[in-house]
């Protein structure tokens, strides 16, 4: 049970970013895709793991910066 404590929101954090970032990609590479006739919507996997990862990074250190200041 105390896992799930941790797990459950570090899950949503990175479901949420790969959900943002999957999106960002696939409306970016459609445009470039639409323009010059190419296919990145490949990559958009990729990139939604990529700022999902990046999500969880920032939010992790934003919770540390907090901490820290309300120890001192």
């Amino acid at each position: 049970m105390f896992v799930f404590l941790f797990a459950v929101p570090v899950l949503l954090v990175v479901v949420l970013g790969y959900v943002i970032g999957h999106a960002v990609w696939t409306w970016l590479a459609g445009m470039v895709d639409a323009g010059f006739g190419t296919s990145l919507t490949e990559g958009a996997e990729i990139a939604g793991w990529t700022s999902g990862v990046l999500l969880l990074a920032g939010t992790v250190r934003a919770l540390l910066v907090v901490r820290c200041r309300r120890a001192r």
